[in-house]
């Protein structure tokens, strides 16, 4: 996971821009850019948002942070039928997972049928 001063650093030389004119934007000193870009320090809080804004990043971004989502999908399933079992399976080989199933009452001889709830967990 990238650090603060690793995607601020990353982001100064993007804009071709020296320390000294991002402290000036910022209203710090040369001092404090060079400590935030070492980790020897990080910007007061408040700065955050207008330091992310002026990147066109967010605060999540510019602090690495990771979220986790999640993703579902529901299939309709009949299994008599083999596309429906190709389609569960391709998902599954693709990382989802079978959050939930729910098949309606069988009588005997039938194939089963009715609804799968697929998950996918990423980081995004």
């Amino acid at each position: 996971m990238a650090t603060f001063s690793e995607i601020f650093k990353a982001l100064r030389k993007d804009k071709q821009l020296t320390q000294e004119q991002v402290a000036e934007i910022f209203g710090v000193s040369p001092q404090a850019i060079s400590r935030w870009e070492n980790a020897t320090s990080y910007p007061d809080i408040t700065l955050l948002p207008g330091i992310a804004s002026y990147f066109e990043t967010t605060v999540d971004d510019l602090l690495g942070v990771k979220k986790t989502v999640k993703k579902q999908k529901m299939l309709y399933f009949q299994f008599r039928w083999q596309e429906s079992a190709d389609i569960v399976n391709k998902y599954l080989d693709d990382g989802w997972t079978i959050k939930e199933m729910h098949t309606h009452p069988l009588d005997e001889g039938q194939h089963p049928e009715g609804v799968v709830i697929l998950e996918k967990i990423m980081l995004n």
